[in-house]
């Protein structure tokens, strides 16, 4: 990953356009949500079928927890209250609930449902009791050398995933000032990765959520009148709030037998939240709604006013079997570490095949403009 960076080789993701981005960001949410459905499910599979108390109130809490926060987030537009208490109940709302579902887990009354809580260590430990490095030269060579396929599977994996999120990060919405500096990230990604697997520490990855999540907490939005929505008009631009958030998030091996007394379907609720929240701003949710609206109805910069109706479906038909095989692809672990190679391949079906079905006019108006 270091010699990508060093050679300039970032500069090939600019071949990933928004097609690619709003499937991947659309995989993303699909994701969130199935992982947060697969968990309350595992609680009614696993429940005596003459007592389905403990599952149906495991729902409650997810659903509760996901309305709560999905609330508190949009505060931000209403007319109640000045600015800074609703930019500030914006921004601690989320963490408020999940406080207040734990305390309600943990009151005496409600023990006797049995609701399932994180399982974590009471302290910090390795895994399995080994020491903190890892004892490289005891691997035999031979093993070394069969790493090396996975190695090069995984940095594509990395490559792709650093980049994708860098670039929705630098999405012109977000209005940021600063210049990209998608080399030096990959460089920087290299060696930290390097240092983390001498300790045998879980690797750094692009954190797509998290870092869009970022630059919208960091952001000042305010509404627009006419789409009735709350838009981007600045954002603090700071990398001290990068360094705290890690660090608070080191500390809390200090929290863990707080931690494991937070419900699993309080975090599932958070997930669903998080599918949801991906979809907002992603065209390629819009446009499948978009798909059954009356035209007229719609505003005038529409693709289906440019492209029609039949065309403007069939763009986002194979977004949608793309999505579809993304997401078929990733539940098999056998083929997984493969996933760079599927996002190669819509690169390939948007620079390659889509050309032959869309002029660049067509492509412009659906905000995806072929990198020259």
């Amino acid at each position: 990953m270091t010699i990508l960076g060093l050679s300039g080789s970032s500069k090939l993701i600019r071949f990933c356009t928004r097609f690619t981005d709003e499937v991947f960001n659309g995989l993303l949410s699909i994701n969130f949500i199935y992982e947060a459905m697969s968990s309350l499910k595992r609680n009614f599979d696993h429940a005596d079928p003459m007592n389905l108390t403990m599952p149906f109130v495991a729902l409650s809490m997810a659903l509760g927890t996901f309305f709560s926060t999905m609330t508190v987030v949009k505060f931000e537009a209403t007319k109640f209250f000045n600015s800074k208490i609703r930019t500030a109940i914006k921004n601690f709302g989320p963490v408020s609930i999940i406080l207040l579902f734990t305390m309600f887990n943990t009151l005496p009354w409600c023990q006797k449902f049995r609701v399932p809580t994180l399982s974590v260590p009471d302290t910090f430990q390795l895994a399995g009791g080994r020491s903190f490095l890892v004892a490289l030269k005891d691997i035999p060579m031979n093993v070394r050398m069969l790493c090396a396929l996975p190695a090069c599977l995984l940095t594509c994996l990395f490559f792709m995933d650093q980049n994708i999120s860098v670039r929705l990060v630098n999405n012109p919405d977000n209005k940021l000032k600063k210049g990209e500096a998608y080399n030096l990230d990959m460089v920087a990604l290299g060696l930290i990765t390097g240092g983390l697997s001498v300790f045998g520490l879980p690797w750094m990855c692009g954190a797509t959520v998290q870092s869009m999540n970022h630059v919208r907490a960091m952001a000042e939005t305010k509404l627009n009148e006419e789409t009735k929505q709350m838009e981007i008009a600045r954002v603090t631009e700071t990398r001290v709030t990068g360094f705290t958030i890690h660090a608070l998030l080191a500390s809390t091996i200090l929290l863990l037998p707080l931690i494991k007394k937070i419900p699993i379907p309080v975090v599932s609720g958070v997930f669903l939240f998080l599918g949801r929240k991906l979809m907002t701003g992603n065209k390629f949710f819009k446009r499948i709604t978009d798909a059954f609206a009356e035209a007229k109805r719609l505003p005038d910069d529409n693709p289906i006013h440019l492209l029609g109706r039949k065309k403007m479906n069939v763009y986002t038909g194979v977004q949608v079997l793309c999505l579809i095989g993304l997401f078929g692809f990733k539940q098999i672990p056998s083929i997984t570490i493969f996933f760079p190679a599927m996002i190669a391949i819509l690169m390939f079906i948007r620079s390659l095949i889509l050309p032959n079905f869309f002029n660049e006019d067509e492509f412009v108006a659906l905000g995806d403009p072929t990198p020259s």
